[in-house]
């Protein structure tokens, strides 16, 4: 109901705001581990998830065409970074860099929650009248 009620995108930001929290549940492991010897971080490629999504097949562009379901949209997923410097003990992990990526990927999760709530804003605007 909601996908039809904001538009076609709508989908795509729900699942964009799931790969976020999805990254930094892997951030969050990534930092909870630098001090384990052995341990290789893992990410949550949010570039490649977009990729995806966008090259998805099934388009509508006509409302008589039938949407493609939200759970049919690409998923992100968590990979070993198998590209990361290895420090003497075996650990992958900078601490550095960890927070650095923190940092972006707040900053992508709180622009695709304004988009949203933009969204609903706009919807409670039209049912209340816009304030008259």
């Amino acid at each position: 109901m909601t996908d039809k009620l904001f538009g076609g995108h709508y989908p795509l930001l729900k699942q964009a705001l799931h790969a976020c929290a999805l990254r930094q549940e892997a951030i969050a492991h990534n930092i909870a581990n630098v001090n384990t010897p052995g341990y290789q971080r893992i990410d949550v490629s949010f570039e490649e998830f977009l990729r995806a999504a966008q090259q998805t097949p099934l388009r509508a562009t006509d409302p008589r065409h039938v949407a493609l379901p939200p759970d049919r949209l690409a998923n992100a997923q968590v990979t070993p970074d198998e590209d990361a410097p290895m420090r003497p003990d075996g650990n992958t992990v900078d601490i550095d860099y960890e927070m650095a990526q923190l940092a972006e990927n707040q900053i992508r999760f709180q622009a695709l929650s304004q988009l949203i709530s933009g969204r609903y804003q706009s919807l409670k605007t039209v049912i209340t009248g816009g304030g008259r």
